[in-house]
């Protein structure tokens, strides 16, 4: 492994996430669309650090990453409803502006502890956390450092 590739993200669409061909086409714009936006924010820092196989976490990283914004973009093919049921579940389509810190009724009380890392979280970081995609981009990502000092997605 060279270093992550459309082709490859394709195969990730198909082996990983399993989203056959009927659902999303080789051709469709979204695929393509979410690879460049993908390999031009993920941190390409994490592909100088020496990896084996040769990009294997720069690789996953774009991957994960283009993942979460195929989910997030995707649109239908006609009669279908793959991308807009996946969407609808995981309110990808609606602002979350933040996290719990606190919840209470009249019998129950809970407190998340927010890490400082949150405070630091863009609306796109934030978006990043509703699919599990997402999630495993910012934990390679976030190994690398505070990511607003970071100035990456």
């Amino acid at each position: 492994m060279s270093g992550p590739t459309e082709a490859g993200f394709l195969t990730f669409i198909r082996d990983i996430m399993q989203i056959d061909n009927t659902i999303l086409p080789d051709d469709n714009w979204a695929i393509s669309f979410s690879y460049n936006y993908s390999i031009n924010i993920c941190l390409p820092l994490i592909g100088s650090i020496p990896q084996i196989p040769e990009n294997f976490l720069y690789s996953t990283a774009v991957y994960n990453l283009a993942a979460d914004t195929l989910l997030t973009y995707a649109i239908d093919q006609p009669g279908q409803d793959y991308f807009a049921r996946y969407q609808q579940q995981y309110k990808l389509k609606a602002l979350v502006p933040g996290v719990v810190e606190r919840a209470q009724d009249e019998s129950t009380s809970t407190d998340l502890f927010v890490p400082d890392f949150f405070k630091d979280m863009t609306l796109q970081n934030l978006q990043n956390l509703k699919t599990i995609y997402g999630r495993t981009y910012m934990q390679i990502a976030q190994s690398f450092g505070n990511l607003s000092l970071l100035n990456i997605a």
